[in-house]
């Protein structure tokens, strides 16, 4: 008779420890599903040029006032394309720090992946300068070795106003494409100065239209 009410003593201890880990496993499910559910939830255009509006470390200009010069920052990945909206804004903010500090532009746009965006146009008109593992410039023939991002919107944008030319994107898609990666010094250190530990890495892009839509006044070159 003990043996037995031991055996349903038991019974109802395992019964109440699935009960209880079902429980403690739905409201976990429930938990990582409204996680899961705020991760995917991706901003508009819209909400994401609204929330930079916003911010305090970030300013709403009129428009583009730098010019197309080389540029770092590219929030792009290897073969996404981006559509230049037609009523864009154009924010900045504050890169780096100290002498190194350099106001950046940008624009919010749509990719094919469904991401939002903060698009440099300064991205296109990348230079490298290219060097060895400690940092010095290589050099052929006397000059240093440069590479710049290539593509037809590469040759557009060549020598034009930054400001008027992406107006003239407007509602035109382009193609980003990883084309190599090559050594460059760190943004600020002189060859002089450099070493090994300056080596950074720098993506040589390609930028191409795609689809049917030109810009306003495209001619090839």
């Amino acid at each position: 008779m003990y043996i037995e009410i031991l055996c349903y003593l038991r019974s109802l201890s395992t019964i109440h420890f699935i009960i209880h880990s079902l429980k403690n496993f739905r409201a976990a499910r429930e938990v990582w599903r409204t996680k899961l559910n705020l991760f995917s939830k991706r901003m508009t255009l819209a909400e994401k040029n609204a929330a930079d509006s916003a911010n305090s470390q970030i300013k709403e200009v009129g428009g583009f006032s730098n010019s197309f010069r080389s540029s770092e920052l590219n929030n792009l990945q290897d073969g996404e394309i981006i559509t230049i909206p037609e009523d864009y804004k154009v924010f900045e903010r504050k890169i780096g720090s100290g002498e190194n500090a350099r106001t950046a532009q940008y624009i919010n746009c749509p990719t094919n992946t469904g991401r939002i965006v903060q698009f440099y146009p300064t991205a296109m008109a990348r230079v490298a300068f290219v060097v060895d593992e400690n940092g010095k410039n290589i050099r052929e023939n006397n000059r240093m070795v440069v590479r710049r991002s290539e593509g037809d919107v590469c040759t557009w944008i060549d020598g034009k106003e930054i400001d008027s030319t992406v107006k003239a994107m407007k509602g035109c898609a382009i193609e980003y494409k990883v084309l190599d990666r090559v050594k460059t010094r760190a943004f600020g250190v002189d060859e002089s100065a450099a070493t090994a530990a300056d080596v950074t890495e720098t993506i040589i892009g390609g930028w191409n239209f795609s689809g049917k839509k030109r810009p306003v006044g495209y001619v090839t070159k």
